[in-house]
């Protein structure tokens, strides 16, 4: 730019300047001054005092092409200035009452499949009895059994945060209808993966992870709604975030963890946090 803030007043000498634009401040002056230099014109900013003014002005007539790149230019910075980032919407409770009752079940549920003379092989979940014998109460009674206290109390503790921030982002009653949905999906989908092998599973992780892959999709549909202040690099942030956590607390050192389950609670739970947060952030824009 051959003037900044050093700019002077238009004189009757410099009568053989063209003036392309005129705007009311500096710096707006100064950008589009660039696209000139940049399209190889000669160019300036003028003070014009009585306007209170600055000019853009070229050495000689703008070509078309010239004409079109500030046009392009404005319109860029106008849609930039009209996008009005989405307000960020407000957490709601943590619904604490609901992952109390949901712990108390699984405890209560343990305690009686260990008791005596009790049979729990009609409540997990099975590939061949789901596919073939249509038992399809088994992907989701099978969210409540363990195998172990350890099994149990592991599920209780990494499913304590996961559950809470879903309720946080969704609304308690919201929350653990899809954290309990997607988890006997996830498990409907383990199922349907392993068949014709007789394969059985049970645990409430797959509602667990489940509940990670609601928080990564919800967080997506978040970015994406959010996408002109951000990369694309951001918009994948909770994805990569979430396999992160799935590859640490998901994969487990004991032989018989049921990783596909994990990742099929995770899909589930990712792809319905994405459209169900897609609409909720859509509907917040809208008000």
């Amino acid at each position: 730019m051959t003037r900044t803030a050093d700019t002077t007043e238009t004189s009757d000498d410099d009568d053989s300047w063209v003036t392309v634009r005129t705007f009311s401040s500096l710096e707006e002056a100064n950008d589009h001054g660039l696209v000139a230099l940049a399209m190889g014109a000669d160019c300036r900013v003028e003070l014009e005092p009585q306007q209170e003014a600055f000019l853009l002005q070229t050495e000689t007539e703008p070509t078309p092409k010239l004409e079109k790149e500030l046009d392009a230019f404005e319109e860029e910075m106008a849609s930039a200035r009209a996008v009005v980032p989405t307000p960020l919407r407000p957490l709601y409770p943590a619904g604490w009452t609901w992952y109390v009752a949901w712990a108390c079940a699984l405890i209560a549920v343990f305690y009686w499949q260990n008791g005596p003379d009790t049979d729990v092989r009609r409540f997990v979940s099975s590939s061949v009895d789901l596919i073939e014998g249509h038992q399809w109460w088994r992907p989701f009674t099978s969210l409540f059994l363990h195998a172990d206290v350890p099994h149990l109390v592991g599920n209780l503790f990494v499913g304590l945060g996961f559950t809470i921030f879903v309720a946080r982002s969704f609304g308690a009653w919201k929350a653990w209808t899809l954290i309990l949905l997607c988890g006997a999906l996830g498990n409907a989908l383990n199922a349907w993966i392993q068949y014709p092998e007789a394969f059985y599973s049970l645990g409430a992780s797959t509602a667990v992870f489940a509940a990670l892959g609601l928080l990564s999709g919800s967080g997506i549909s978040e970015n994406w709604h959010m996408r002109p202040l951000g990369s694309w690099s951001k918009i994948a942030a909770p994805l990569l975030a979430g396999v992160v956590l799935l590859g640490m607390l998901g994969s487990g050192k004991d032989p018989q963890t049921d990783v596909l389950g994990h990742v099929c609670g995770f899909v589930v739970g990712l792809g319905t946090g994405a459209v169900v947060g897609h609409f909720e952030h859509k509907a917040d824009a809208e008000i």
